[in-house]
């Protein structure tokens, strides 16, 4: 089993949550397409901290993309993920269709 097909992944965290998720755990579970922001924005980060002896943009990166990450996983992968942003970009544009869950459906399948 991957990263994306579990609920979190394997090494960190309370169930159910990527609090504790490392950086190759994250990437993982990413769509092709936003792994590779991921790897921009990982580098970045890093070479920052490297020129500023300061790690805080690393931590702050990697927060960043374990919400991404959760969502993703939360969606149900990579296609779940694309069909949200094209979702939430039918909305942006005013061309919506009813949801297919309520809201109070996805804030219990995030567990909030």
């Amino acid at each position: 089993m991957t990263a994306a097909a579990s609920s979190a992944p394997s090494g960190g965290g309370d169930v159910g949550t990527w609090a504790d998720a490392t950086p190759a755990e994250v990437r993982a579970a990413l769509a092709p397409e936003s792994a590779a922001e991921f790897d921009r924005q990982w580098r970045a980060a890093l070479a920052r901290a490297a020129d500023t002896y300061d790690l805080a943009v690393v931590h702050q990166c990697l927060d960043a993309w374990r919400r991404v990450a959760r969502v993703t996983d939360v969606a149900g992968g990579a296609e779940g993920y694309r069909a949200m942003l094209d979702d939430a970009a039918a909305r942006a544009s005013g061309s919506t269709t009813p949801p297919a869950v309520s809201w109070h459906e996805v804030r219990a399948g995030l567990g909030l």
